[in-house]
């Protein structure tokens, strides 16, 4: 552990350094260096890049970055590849880690597409940069990460519960119905939403539009019957809501890569 003081930081700062190894790099996500940073107005960061991702998880205070200003039970995203600063000009008292490996860029740039550069989700960031910290092994510091990141996927903000509890009741609409020719517009009059704005927030909660939610639950169906029981692939097509066995096999072998007479012939 290397303590800190001075350059805007005060007692307190500290931060680690990692050296990963040649498995890591292969396969992990692995840690660069992570602290603990008490700040002051003093304190900012302006670089042309140090190749990584970084997470600030801000426990007190306010770092500012861009038009952002991410306050104390907020975490900030920095794609550190590129140009960035970020500072305070009051005080702070954040959590970070520097991260790269594995394909941290995709699942990176996914969280920021879908969830923003600021994220409200404080207990676990800094649960698990705390777990990264104390790992006794890189497999462990890679799982941390790695948890760390999904849940950033997986949180929702308040101002989504509504949605989040009118895209669940469509989905079970779906789920019940799926054999039947459902349209976006019949799904969307289940939760009394136009179908435009019914198709948008699904997507935002689901990461699919209404009819790939329908066809994968469909599709899903289609391999239950083909593994469960003796039937023709026309009936199986039918029960499952496809318009012709042949739009079904095309279908199947799209997503599968194997048409439905092979998938049946697996040994699960």
């Amino acid at each position: 552990m290397m303590k800190l003081i001075g350059n805007g930081l005060e007692h307190g700062s500290y931060m680690y350094f990692y050296t990963p190894s040649g498995t890591a790099k292969r396969l992990y996500y692995y840690p660069l260096c992570a602290g603990e940073f008490y700040c002051n107005d003093e304190y900012e960061v302006n670089r042309e890049q140090y190749n990584s991702f970084l997470i600030i998880c801000v426990l007190d205070g306010e770092i500012k970055h861009e038009s952002l200003t991410v306050q104390s039970g907020e975490a900030l995203l920095v794609d550190c590849y590129k140009p960035h600063r970020y500072f305070t000009d009051t005080s702070a008292h954040t959590l970070w880690l520097h991260f790269d490996g594995s394909n941290s860029r995709e699942l990176f740039e996914e969280i920021i597409s879908e969830k923003g550069k600021k994220i409200k989700c404080p207990d676990f960031v800094s649960r698990n940069i705390f777990a990264v910290i104390n790992a006794d092994s890189e497999a462990q510091q890679s799982e941390a990460v790695f948890k760390m990141l999904m849940r950033m996927l997986d949180t929702q903000s308040s101002a989504n519960e509504a949605t989040l509890s009118l895209t669940e009741v469509a989905k079970e609409y779906i789920k019940q119905n799926y054999q039947n020719n459902l349209s976006v517009s019949q799904i969307a009059r289940t939760v009394n939403l136009s179908p435009s704005y019914f198709s948008r927030i699904f997507k935002d909660n689901t990461a699919l539009s209404p009819y790939d939610y329908l066809l994968s639950v469909r599709l899903d169906k289609s391999k239950e019957l083909l593994i469960n029981s003796n039937l023709p692939v026309s009936e199986i097509a039918y029960q499952c809501g496809f318009n012709s066995t042949s739009n079904f096999i095309c279908f199947f072998k799209k997503e599968t890569g194997i048409s439905p007479l092979q998938f049946r012939k697996i040994d699960f």
